[in-house]
């Protein structure tokens, strides 16, 4: 099966939606996912489907955040990532978080943070950030909180507060 990453159209954000509540049993992903559409850290570009030509199997919508402190610089987190039951565990995710990462390091962004199991997001290449000095302006257990360094150079030199998107805030 081909299965193909690349930018959602606005007319999919209904499937995608779909997708984020299959996956995880209930409207809280689905509902951030809309929230953050309407953001100025959404960026059209950064919000991926995995399309086998025929249906969406999976989603993933990154944002910007802004890592504030030794140094500001601009970054982005993985917000939501869905795919579907009969889909996972074939690689669909994992396509569509590597794709993201690509598509930031062409946007300049040195840092992409993700909230989730550590082992699945570790294997990808994620570290854990708060022992790295970076910590989320929202409550997030110490280690789901991971970070992927685009540059190769940042993680270390500098820490400071991950600034999400008001949607964050009121979840």
């Amino acid at each position: 099966m081909e299965i193909i990453i690349r930018a959602e159209k606005p007319s999919e954000r209904g499937s995608c939606d779909a997708i984020l509540r299959e996956a995880y049993g209930g409207d809280a992903e689905a509902n951030l996912a809309t929230a953050l559409r309407s953001t100025a850290e959404f960026n059209q570009n950064l919000s991926l489907v995995a399309d086998n030509n025929s249906e969406l199997l999976g989603y993933a919508l990154y944002a910007r955040v802004t890592v504030s402190g030794t140094a500001i610089m601009p970054a982005a987190t993985l917000a939501v990532m869905g795919v579907r039951k009969e889909h996972q565990r074939i690689g669909v995710g994992e396509r569509l978080v590597r794709h993201g990462l690509e598509r930031c390091r062409g946007l300049k962004i040195d840092l992409v943070f993700a909230v989730g199991l550590p082992a699945y997001f570790a294997r990808i290449g994620f570290q854990p950030a708060m022992p790295l000095g970076l910590k989320p302006d929202w409550a997030v257990p110490e280690d789901q909180f991971m970070v992927f360094d685009l540059s190769g150079s940042k993680l270390g030199k500098f820490s400071g507060i991950v600034s999400y998107p008001g949607p964050y805030h009121g979840r």
